[in-house]
């Protein structure tokens, strides 16, 4: 019994932390990343920059690391609380609910990987791959919501596959700063847990582990309901 409860306590400390980190580093720092003048794409008159510097790898590395460390309801927690504290401080618009369920998708990932490999040095190379795959999922997921909601785009395949193309440059900055952050964040991680720092064990709960997958689908159905009803 009391291991339980320093266990969940120390879950709770490292999820305030994770939450408090995310939401100062989005705040202080959004709006004050310009994007690099190099350009590779033009469509339709418009010319985008080979990287849009945005600070998506921020929550998204902590998200990925949440569902690594914590587990069961913190894979969720932990991102929407972020996105909500920072979306209250800095605005979004109405694919709010398509970026909160990319969000809690990449923290089931985190949980999925941890339930099957263990955080050491030998399993960095497929804790960055699962990375890049919730990466991508991420951003087709978010980019269909944006052509979904009519936002610009023509409601047809051609308008798809045209919302797609621009949002490259998004996605591949979205892949080389996350690869590179969630590198040396799960280093710095390791290194810890292997010379002083303790994770807490993810133990979780039948019901607790059917709502960490349960989630994810709820927040993709109210985001396809918001666009469609």
């Amino acid at each position: 019994m009391i291991d339980k409860i320093i266990e969940n306590k120390n879950k709770i400390i490292i999820a305030i932390s994770l939450i408090a980190i995310g939401s100062i580093i989005r705040i202080l720092f959004h709006a004050n990343l310009p994007a690099f003048k190099s350009t590779f794409i033009t469509i339709n008159g418009v010319t985008q920059s080979m990287f849009i510097l945005d600070l998506f790898f921020i929550v998204a590395i902590i998200a990925i690391i949440s569902g690594l460390a914590l587990g069961g309801y913190y894979t969720f927690i932990v991102p929407i609380t972020i996105m909500i504290i920072t979306d209250i401080a800095i605005g979004n618009n109405w694919i709010l609910l398509f970026t909160w369920s990319g969000f809690a998708i990449l923290g089931l990932l985190g949980f999925l990987l941890k339930s099957k490999r263990n955080l050491s040095y030998k399993n960095i190379p497929t804790f960055l791959g699962v990375g890049i795959v919730g990466i991508l999922i991420y951003d087709l997921w978010t980019n269909f919501g944006t052509w979904l909601g009519g936002f610009g785009y023509a409601p047809n395949f051609s308008g798809l596959a045209q919302c797609y193309t621009m949002a490259l440059p998004f996605m591949l900055w979205h892949l080389l700063s996350t690869t590179i952050g969630l590198s040396i964040v799960l280093i710095t991680v390791i290194y810890l847990k292997e010379h002083r720092l303790k994770l807490p064990e993810v133990n979780v709960a039948p019901f607790e582990n059917q709502m960490t997958y349960a989630i994810p689908v709820i927040l993709i159905m109210l985001a396809l309901l918001s666009v469609l009803v």
